[in-house]
Formats: C-alpha cells, sequence, structure tokens
C-alpha cells in the first residue's frame, strides 16, 4: 500500500523568528549537584535526536523491507522517518479525539497488512501519561514489539517522569525538548543484552564546540515582546490578506530532518552534563504552572479552546496543545506576530477523522521554565485577542 504525505511549506509566507524561545534556553532548571541515574547504564543509548534512537528500536524489531511498522496517524514525521529510511512500510492507526489509540481498530490493520507487523509505535503526545498496558498486552499477544515514544515526556537517564517508560519493549525520549541542551536522544530497554551490538560514535571536539556555541547563543537571542504595540502591529497584519503557503501531496519518503549520516553519533557532552543536572523539581514546577496560565487564559474563548485544559498529578508537560477553529487566518497572524508554535501540518495521510483535522488546527504553544514572565504576558495576549476574534483584552499571567 503506497504511502502518501501531504506536505505544508511555510517558506512563501516569509514569518519572522518567534519573539519567545519555543524550547529551553540558557540555564533554566540547571543545577550544580549531579543526580543518580534511575536504572544501570547498560540499559540506555544515547543518540544526538530521538529518531536515531527510534532507528535502532524499529531496526532491532525487525523494521526493514517486508515488514511493517504501525504509527499513530497523528505524528512528526520524524516518528516515520527512521522506519521509511530502513526500507520498512508504514501502515497509521486511528486515533481518539484526546489522542489515545483506537484499539479495536488495530486488529483489523494488523490481519490486513501485506507486510507483517514487526513494531507497534505509541506516543504519550505532549508529556501527558497514557495507560499503554492495554496496547502493550496486544503487542506481546501478537509478537509485535512495542516502542513507547517518550519524545514529548521528561525521560532522561537520571529521571523518569510518573507513568512514563514502563510499557514498551524500548522507550524512546527527547531530552532536549525539556532541557537547554542542544541536542539529546535516549534509547531505553529493560532488556540490556538487546543493546549490546549498539555502540554509538562520540562527536568530534568541533561539534561539541558548536553545542557550546549554540548554548551561549540561544540564552542571548531573546527578542522584547512589546504588549502595547500589540493592537497596531494584529490591525496592520490583518489590513492585507495571508500569503498562502505552498501545499503539495506526494509519496511518503524520509524528511529533510532526517539525516543518515547522524544515525550512529552519540549526544554531545554538554547535553549529557545538562541531563545529570537537571533540577527536575523546578522544572516540573515551572512547566505545570506555564500549562495552568494557558489553559486559564484560553478555557472560555470563542475560536479557540484546550485539548486537555487539566494536567494529570505529577504530569510534566512538553507543549500546550490548543484548538483553533479558524487556522486561516488565524495561525498566519499568530506567525506573523512572532508567536513561537509547533503544528504538525506536513504529515502522511490517512483516514483518521482526528489527524486530518489536527493537521492544521492543533496548535503546540510552549510552556517550559525558561519563559520569562514578560513572555507569557505577550503570548497569553496575542492568543487571547486572536482567539476571540482579534478583540479580546489583554489579560496577563498572574
Amino acid at each position: 500500500m503506497t504511502l502518501d504525505t501531504l506536505i505544508f511549506d511555510a517558506s512563501p509566507c516569509g514569518f519572522p523568528k518567534p519573539r519567545a524561545p519555543l524550547l529551553p534556553v540558557g540555564l533554566s532548571g540547571i543545577g550544580l549537584r549531579s543526580t543518580h541515574a534511575w536504572a544501570p547504564a547498560e540499559h540506555f543509548r544515547h543518540f544526538s535526536r530521538g529518531r536515531y534512537a527510534l532507528r535502532e528500536a524499529y531496526r532491532l524489531a525487525g523494521i526493514g523491507p517486508g515488514a511493517a511498522l504501525l504509527a499513530p496517524s497523528y505524528h512528526c514525521r520524524t516518528m516515520l522517518d527512521p522506519a521509511l529510511a530502513l526500507g520498512g512500510e508504514v501502515r497509521l492507526y486511528p486515533l481518539h479525539p484526546d489522542l489515545t489509540p483506537d484499539l479495536a481498530a488495530l486488529d483489523t490493520l494488523a490481519d490486513q497488512s501485506p507486510a507483517p507487523v514487526k513494531a507497534l509505535l505509541a506516543t504519550h503526545f505532549f508529556g501527558l501519561p497514557r495507560d499503554f498496558a492495554a496496547l502493550a498486552a496486544w503487542c506481546a499477544g501478537r509478537g509485535i514489539t512495542f516502542v513507547e515514544d517518550a519524545s514529548h515526556a521528561f525521560l532522561t537517564e537520571r529521571f523518569r517522569s510518573a507513568g512514563i517508560g514502563g510499557f514498551g519493549d524500548f522507550v524512546v525520549s527527547s531530552p532536549y525538548k525539556f532541557l537547554p541542551s542542544p541536542d539529546g536522544g535516549l534509547l531505553y530497554t529493560r532488556d540490556a543484552g538487546r543493546l549490546a551490538g549498539i555502540v554509538t560514535k562520540a562527536p568530534a571536539w568541533r561539534d561539541e564546540l558548536r553545542g557550546l556555541l549554540h548554548l551561549w547563543q540561544k540564552a542571548h537571542a531573546r527578542t522584547r515582546c512589546d504588549l502595547g504595540a500589540l493592537d497596531q502591529e494584529l490591525a496592520a497584519i490583518a489590513a492585507h490578506p495571508p500569503i498562502p503557503a505552498s501545499e503539495r501531496r506526494g509519496p511518503a519518503g524520509p524528511s529533510p530532518d532526517y539525516r543518515p549520516e547522524h544515525a550512529g553519533i552519540a549526544s554531545l557532552r554538554c547535553s549529557r552534563w545538562l541531563s545529570r543536572h537537571a533540577d527536575r523539581a523546578k522544572i516540573a514546577a515551572r512547566r505545570r504552572e506555564r500549562y495552568r496560565q494557558w489553559a486559564q487564559a484560553t478555557m472560555n474563548l470563542p475560536y479557540c479552546r484546550p485539548l486537555q485544559p487539566t494536567l494529570p498529578e505529577d504530569c510534566i508537560p512538553y507543549m500546550f496543545p490548543l484548538l483553533i477553529d479558524r487556522p486561516d487566518p488565524h495561525f498566519d497572524w499568530l506567525k506573523r506576530l512572532g508567536m513561537p508554535i509547533y503544528r504538525w501540518d506536513s504529515l502522511a495521510v490517512s483516514d483518521c477523522p482526528t489527524a486530518r483535522h489536527y493537521r492544521l488546527h492543533l496548535l503546540h504553544l510552549p510552556c517550559h521554565q525558561s519563559i520569562s514572565d514578560d513572555e507569557m504576558d505577550w503570548m497569553i495576549a496575542v492568543v487571547r485577542k486572536i482567539g476571540a476574534g482579534g478583540t479580546a483584552p489583554e489579560r496577563l499571567c498572574a
């Protein structure tokens, strides 16, 4: 079965750089004391990105020509890239609106797959822990390797978020999404013997120096967020029609973000140092507070709403998921104002209504520990104004 991808190319739009950091910067949440590992070192392998940790998990599961991966229909392309790069097939399973897997559809997908299904990927979207016990049992009953995607969860060699990392045969995470580090991907398994043949290459020292320079540049690249100019800026943007992005559909293949030459390289030493010295309590408290502020500010707006307004106890969120009713023009306005936003608008085509709707309507807003109060005030004011149709009064952080 041919897998197609919808590509959303925003380069014709000329969007400015974000005014606030999308990911952590500086040394926010980093302490002087090193923390202890929660499992012996032989259970882990470090990579420059989570996508290359996924590659090893898929490879060890048997993904390659003549073998298939079951993956969520709503996804970042880098979740599929490693399987496609290995020559495997990808079958997409549907998700419910809360982004939990549609378990009833899995039997049909597995039974009708032209190639035997060797692995299944399931994700803790936005860092919200999901109970994958039934999914893990389903995989075990069919001899399918369960790959638990914790790339949206705070999971490092030294810390594991509650409810994360206990289900998969392999668990993959992306520590750089929670720490001010230039890179970082992690592969974990309970059976250390399965990793015995994986030897990663240490980064070159020039790459280590580039990583340190990256840390310094990001920490000093903050842009002033001017609340007083917001009305005037928004009026000027709304007065002109949006410049359309380029959209196309074509056969699926590895995205430009997947670099095969990086597949066997370990994360930078500075990234691993930051991981060992993370102040998890401070990071958790700050992220939960920013998430709460987003939820409170967007709860009753006419054109947008939180996907999940409340956090489970002990959850450390990655991003705040916000559903918008009118991506055209509101997404364009937000980007032109300099809002830091992720959106998975390039993804493989499926029949899943959730994925098809969320592709353009679900925004990922930052809630990390490096966001200043001024930046949070400005972002909330922007989203509230646009989420209310451009007329909402500013609501600042408590």
